[in-house]
């Protein structure tokens, strides 16, 4: 593990999230935008799209297997990251009044629960997200509640759409990636700029639960196919089908879970074969 996924590890483990910056170009998120406005005229005005990768493999899939997000999550989560989804989206202005004061919604993401006091534990599902704009005041920033993936932190219904004490506001500019603990509570802010706020999340989780997203599209196939000539295990599981799942998850359990992992990337990625 270099010293800088150890440092983003520790970072993780103790507030929930790390940032990495610019890890998206401004041509990549032109493309996005563009086709997200394609979506928005095949769709009657919708705003909200899941199932990117198929609707848009060629924009897509290289997001969703950048080496930077993996490699981060394979120390997380282990050798068992999957697509749970891939959602490309925008929210709409709201008159000024209606969005000062106001989170847009406090949650932790699909496949958590309430952590216990002061424990971490690894995660079921991560996110890595990214705004196709600066955040300003006025696009609005992702709300976190730092270290609450560590904390059984409950919020009343009546306050769920309210600024919390413990809040911290996060400015990412466009093309940032914040990777979430999916334990961690956050919320978006409502959008009083004079343009949409784009969102794009890839959304992962581990190889043994359900996904999201339909992987048994024709476009999603021939990706899976390309990724089975190469032996490519790590891309194979992204799209669901983990042929090391069974004796990784029945290993025993004696040696640290880190320790194996490591040994376990290694082993995938020396059977991968060259591209011809």
């Amino acid at each position: 593990m270099t010293q800088e996924l150890s440092q983003r590890l520790e970072e993780y483990k103790a507030n929930g999230f790390t940032v990495f910056e610019g890890l998206f170009t401004e041509a990549q998120m032109q493309s996005w935008r563009e086709r997200h406005q394609e979506l928005m005229e095949d769709y009657d005005g919708q705003t909200w799209f899941g199932n990117m990768l198929e609707y848009a493999p060629k924009l897509m899939w290289s997001a969703v297997k950048h080496s930077t997000i993996l490699d981060f999550l394979e120390i997380v989560m282990g050798p068992f990251v999957q697509l749970d989804n891939l959602t490309l989206a925008a929210f709409p202005s709201v008159p000024k009044d209606q969005a000062e004061g106001r989170a847009s919604g406090w949650h932790r993401d699909r496949w958590a629960r309430v952590p216990q006091k002061d424990i971490y534990e690894r995660p079921l599902a991560s996110n890595a997200i990214s705004y196709l704009q600066d955040l300003t005041d006025e696009y609005g920033p992702l709300r976190v509640i730092v270290g609450s993936h560590r904390q059984p932190i409950t919020i009343d219904i009546e306050d769920r759409n309210k600024p919390h004490p413990d809040e911290t506001l996060l400015y990412m500019k466009a093309g940032d990636v914040v990777v979430t603990h999916n334990h961690l509570i956050h919320s978006g802010t409502p959008n009083s700029a004079d343009d949409l706020r784009y969102f794009f999340s890839i959304y992962y989780n581990s190889t043994w639960l359900k996904h999201t997203d339909n992987h048994s599209g024709p476009l999603t196939q021939r990706l899976l196919e390309e990724a089975r000539e190469r032996d490519d295990h790590r891309l194979m599981r992204l799209l669901g089908v983990d042929t090391q799942l069974q004796p990784r998850c029945n290993s025993g359990f004696l040696a640290p879970d880190e320790d194996r992992w490591e040994e376990w990337i290694a082993a995938d990625r020396a059977a991968v074969k060259a591209e011809e």
